[in-house]
């Protein structure tokens, strides 16, 4: 893995982003966990996965068709979506401040919703799939170039 950008500055010199291909879904439902072949199943599959647990609630932003199946097998659950994931490929040092509020403010600015996601080395961001390509273009115009996907899987990452 390439070193962690260390500043701000730094980190918009390097950065570049990838889209996932596979649109995304977001749900979420009050109280009951998943069961244990549920939780395996997200995790069994390919591509990105985040799994919140907090404050009574699960949120689980997956795979557009998975996100459906949760949905569907909860009376009480919430879905939003497709999403487009936006995943920023430079790893960035936990001390480096900014990086998501500079980035969000111009997709703010053009009435972009976003949610956030940060993995331990980077961000991500998921956008309404109908904004994607121009979350994309604003963020080229801030000089992140998009990288090509299997780029940001040469080493092993998710």
């Amino acid at each position: 893995m390439e070193s962690p950008a260390q500043t701000l500055t730094e980190a918009l010199a390097r950065m570049t982003c990838c889209p996932e291909p596979e649109s995304m879904g977001l749900v979420g439902w009050p109280g009951e966990d998943l069961d244990a072949d549920e939780f395996r199943a997200l995790l069994a599959q390919e591509g990105p996965v985040q799994i919140v647990r907090e404050g009574g609630e699960i949120t689980i932003l997956s795979p557009w068709q998975q996100a459906q199946a949760l949905f569907q097998a909860r009376p009480s659950a919430q879905i939003t979506g497709p999403l487009t994931w936006i995943r920023f490929e430079t790893p960035m040092d936990w001390e480096l401040v900014g990086f998501l509020a500079h980035i969000t403010g111009a997709l703010a600015a053009a009435g972009i919703s976003i949610g956030a996601v940060c993995g331990f080395s980077r961000d991500h961001l998921f956008v309404p799939q109908g904004l994607g390509s121009e979350a994309l273009r604003i963020l080229a115009d801030m000089g992140i170039r998009e990288a090509p996907l299997n780029a940001s899987r040469d080493d092993g990452s998710a």
